[in-house]
């Protein structure tokens, strides 16, 4: 089955499909890269939102978000501080 992906690289899951994998409305589509083969698995709405963060252990190197906010403050900090030096 052909599906186009759009300028923002999304892709409308026929609906045929969404019924097989049952994905409701708000559901949610797993990703599985496996070698050179990409399956997908439905996730049912409410589990979506269970799923939120499940996946990190996964990550090589996962960063907390909270880390990341606190990295960039820091870098917009320095760099205001240093456009106050250079006036």
């Amino acid at each position: 089955m052909y599906a186009k992906i759009s300028k923002k690289g999304q892709v409308t899951i026929p609906k045929t499909i969404r019924e097989v994998l049952k994905i409701e409305n708000e559901g949610g589509i797993l990703f599985l890269v496996e070698n050179d083969v990409i399956k997908l698995k439905g996730i049912p709405g409410s589990s979506a939102r269970d799923l939120a963060g499940s996946l990190k252990k996964y990550a090589k190197d996962y960063i907390p978000l909270k880390t990341i906010r606190k990295k960039i403050k820091g870098e917009i900090i320095n760099e205001i501080a240093q456009e106050g030096l250079s006036d």
